[in-house]
């Protein structure tokens, strides 16, 4: 007859395994989950494409308006400088250098845009470094303080392991049988107390005969949850 002390005692191991065990694959997935991280990352690499697009198109506006200042002063030279006698050659002289100061001005209107599209690039540069310095601060952080927590979790649960071997052995193969089996239908919470009169796994009453073998035995079966009641 196993002694109820030493199952409340595996049930009091097994429960402290069962904790570990799934903190241990929390900490396990928060270590490979960088998700965040990540689509900051993603973030950031579309805001400095889109920045080095924008100073790109605002460049080759600069080149292109210098080019037309140049052509225009050339223009003008030519109409100005007596060099052109010719009427017809003289109106059309006329008419290229409205029709580059009108392309001019269409330039820097476009470049205007630019230029305020740049500043708004910037300021999201800004922001998406902002934000993937302050996550892989706290990553490296979370990675340094869940990683020591790893370690001690594994230590916990191979001291658990050994603990339980020891417990085992000193269980009836039969009671062994049952609570393994009551484990796996009672999401692990097999072996309980009386708590203010009632099983402490369903909350029903522990009637006269359950605790006549309480006090004769050490332990009794809940009649409606078939969880191993022990005395304390």
């Amino acid at each position: 007859m196993t002694e109820s002390i030493h199952l409340f005692q595996l049930q009091s191991v097994d429960s402290q395994r069962d904790e570990k065990q799934e903190r241990l694959a929390e900490v396990e997935q928060i270590l490979a989950d960088d998700e965040d991280l990540r689509k900051a990352r993603k973030a950031l690499d579309k805001a400095k494409t889109r920045l080095q697009k924008l100073e790109t198109r605002q460049t080759d506006l600069e080149l292109e308006i210098q080019g037309l200042e140049e052509k225009t002063k050339q223009s003008q030279d030519r109409l100005y400088g007596g060099q052109v006698s010719n009427p017809k050659e003289l109106a059309d002289l006329q008419a290229e250098i409205a029709s580059l100061r009108r392309r001019r001005q269409k330039l820097e209107d476009q470049l205007l845009e630019v230029m305020i599209e740049r500043e708004d690039a910037e300021e999201r540069l800004e922001r998406a470094q902002a934000l993937v310095d302050r996550l892989e601060e706290e990553w490296e952080t979370q990675q340094t303080e869940l990683t020591a927590e790893r370690e001690m979790l594994k230590e916990r649960l191979e001291a658990l392991a050994e603990e339980r071997e020891e417990l085992v052995d000193k269980v009836d193969s039969a009671d062994l049988a049952r609570y393994e089996d009551l484990r796996s239908r009672k999401r692990g919470l097999v072996v309980v107390t009386v708590r203010d009169g009632c099983c402490g796994g369903c909350g029903v009453a522990v009637n006269s005969n359950m605790r006549w073998q309480l006090r004769q035995e050490g332990m009794t079966i809940c009649s409606n949850c078939e969880r191993i009641i022990v005395r304390k």
